[in-house]
């Protein structure tokens, strides 16, 4: 599917740009599992055996919950041998972070075809959640809600991936260049696509949308800010294909640090992070 030739076989951005307007691409419906769990820790009355019997319904998730749970990113001196025991000992909040994780990796990150490219998006999109979580912790800002900004903001990326076989055709010779140009230019919209289909809230509409363009931003600047922050950061601690690795000089001279009011030992403690952060990914494959 990808090549390294100079030439390609389609104009990708022409083709994905149409598909977008004809709302032609294939968006996936929100896994079922990650919109319950989401639902119930937003409810007072929910304990961690309610939590445990909504994830045990999908075997595949309870498995891969119980082993994040168990991954040296998360574990206790005792292992978790119940979903139950999981959720008592590290408490809703991360139950909901790995159970959502892993409901959106199994639909939208396993498409076989862009395999290695959707590797490296989801490991930048995990990172981008875990920062976005420690942004908030030291501006005792919503961990929760952040920790999905995060994780979410380019989604738009693999909407496309999953959508280049019949936008481009099948077998159609992509040069890697044209395909990660054209992933960034429509990454937004194809985002914006798929959370209007996911019904999620503007919170994080306008963290997908203006990570990039922050002035744009209307009601919830300061999260569009924090992913904008944490995104540099997870290309700092684990460079990719996907963009350039800011420098540690750039990102202490970050713009948006003023408006988040982040402080250079601040700044300093979050690029400490980067064993943990690497660890949740690892604990998250």
């Amino acid at each position: 599917m990808l090549s390294t030739m100079t030439s390609a076989t389609t104009d990708l951005s022409r083709l994905f740009r149409t598909a977008i307007s004809e709302r032609k691409l294939d968006v996936p419906p929100m896994p079922a599992t990650a919109a319950e769990v989401m639902s119930l820790c937003q409810q007072e009355t929910t304990d961690a055996a309610k939590l445990s019997a909504v994830i045990h319904r999908d075997q595949t998730i309870a498995s891969n919950v119980l082993r994040v749970a168990n991954s040296v990113a998360y574990a206790g001196q005792v292992p978790c041998s119940s979903l139950q025991q999981a959720c008592g000992r590290l408490g809703m909040q991360m139950i909901t972070e790995i159970a959502t994780a892993v409901a959106v990796r199994g639909r939208m990150f396993a498409n076989a075809t862009c395999a290695e490219l959707l590797g490296s998006l989801w490991k930048h999109s995990v990172l981008c959640g875990f920062f976005s979580k420690e942004i908030a912790r030291l501006r005792r800002r919503n961990v929760e809600i952040s920790f999905l900004c995060g994780l979410l903001h380019d989604i738009g990326k693999a909407v496309l991936l999953n959508n280049l076989d019949r936008t481009a055709g099948k077998g159609a010779e992509v040069p890697r260049n044209e395909l990660l140009a054209a992933l960034q230019e429509h990454h937004v919209a194809a985002g914006t696509l798929l959370a209007r289909e996911w019904k999620l809230s503007e919170q994080f509409l306008e963290a997908m949308q203006f990570h990039h363009d922050i002035a744009a931003a209307t009601r919830f600047q300061d999260l569009a800010m924090t992913v904008a922050f944490a995104d540099m950061l997870s290309h700092h601690v684990a460079p990719s294909v996907l963009a350039t690795a800011p420098a540690e000089e750039e990102l202490r001279a970050h713009p948006v640090l003023v408006g988040l009011n982040l402080y250079a030992d601040q700044v300093g403690e979050l690029i400490g992070m980067k064993g943990r952060a690497l660890a949740v990914v690892e604990g998250m494959r």
